[in-house]
């Protein structure tokens, strides 16, 4: 059987590019693992590849999901599962790339057969947020599952909405759920490899991206999206370079400041994509430097038979 390829690492590490390269050499088809990519209303915003990356490599699994949709782990295990079986039958490797960490876990190490949320708790979860703001809704969570809710970093407000209404729904707590997992795809038959390139080039990157994305169109995008008055609370709305334009699109702030936020909390998202990484694949290849890609790509070589 033909390796499954996956290809990880923080928001402008060049994955993509190195995903496409590796697909070019062995003759891969390129799956989505970014939980903002599947949107299709966030080409520029995303850093989804464009129309000409995706020449000649078939690409799965890219802005194929509308802007309300609630798209989940789940979702896209759902979808991505028969496309890998899809390019295995056909003996084509399937290579997997984005930064969204969960996606990669749920698919090698299982994800919870959690019930269906409905709107009933969702909206109880969500009074709390929009009522006492994220530290009490943090708190909830703790109460709740102390467990689930220490692995959340930083103030995402996404996760512990999901811990508080599955709670609210089900009366289980979320790691409960959890515990009762099985893998879709067993690691042992995964080639795993995380970009983690050195830190003040990243930032630098991701800072000359941003104003790449700004020529592109990147602000249109945002207005876009602005004039379909979505609700806050979506999954893609979390995406940077939306919620930093509103104050501006709003007229109550500049375009300029926006744009130093959305640099600033780009910086902030990767270093915190940085952590998660490092804790929780710690037995992926960590890449930091060119000589460590072409070794992981030797050993991709030694499995193509």
């Amino acid at each position: 059987m033909k390796p499954i390829i996956c290809i990880a690492g923080p928001t402008a590490s060049g994955k993509s590019a190195w995903a496409l390269e590796i697909a070019k050499s062995v003759g891969g088809e390129i799956i989505n693992a970014d939980a903002l990519q599947v949107y299709a209303d966030l080409q520029i915003l995303s850093a989804r590849p464009t129309e000409s990356e995706m020449q000649n490599v078939p690409h799965h699994l890219f802005g194929h999901i509308a802007g309300d949709v609630r798209y989940s782990t789940g979702q896209w295990l759902r979808e991505v599962q028969p496309i890998i079986l899809d390019c295995l039958a056909r003996d084509v490797v399937p290579i997997l790339t984005g930064g969204t960490g969960l996606y990669f876990k749920a698919l090698i190490e299982g994800i919870a057969k959690v019930p269906p949320v409905s709107d009933q708790a969702m909206s109880k979860a969500q009074s709390i947020l929009d009522e006492e703001g994220i530290a009490a809704l943090r708190i909830e969570a703790e109460r709740i599952d102390s467990g689930a809710a220490a692995r959340v970093l930083g103030n995402d407000p996404q996760r512990l909405l999901r811990i508080v209404s599955v709670y609210y729904e089900t009366g289980r707590a979320l790691s409960e759920w959890q515990k009762e997992t099985r893998p879709i795809i067993p690691k042992h038959f995964c080639c795993r490899a995380v970009l983690l390139p050195e830190r003040q080039s990243l930032y630098e990157r991701i800072n000359a991206r941003f104003e790449n994305m700004i020529e592109g169109g990147g602000l249109d995008e945002a207005k876009a999206v602005f004039a379909k008055t979505y609700d806050a609370s979506l999954p893609m709305m979390k995406a940077i370079g939306l919620q930093q334009f509103f104050p501006h699109l709003r007229g109550e702030a500049s375009l300029e400041d926006c744009i130093e936020m959305a640099k600033r909390d780009s910086r902030r998202f990767a270093k915190r994509q940085f952590t998660w990484f490092r804790g929780q694949a710690k037995d992926w290849v960590h890449i930091e430097n060119d000589a460590q890609k072409r070794a992981f790509e030797a050993n991709i070589s030694t499995k193509m038979f």
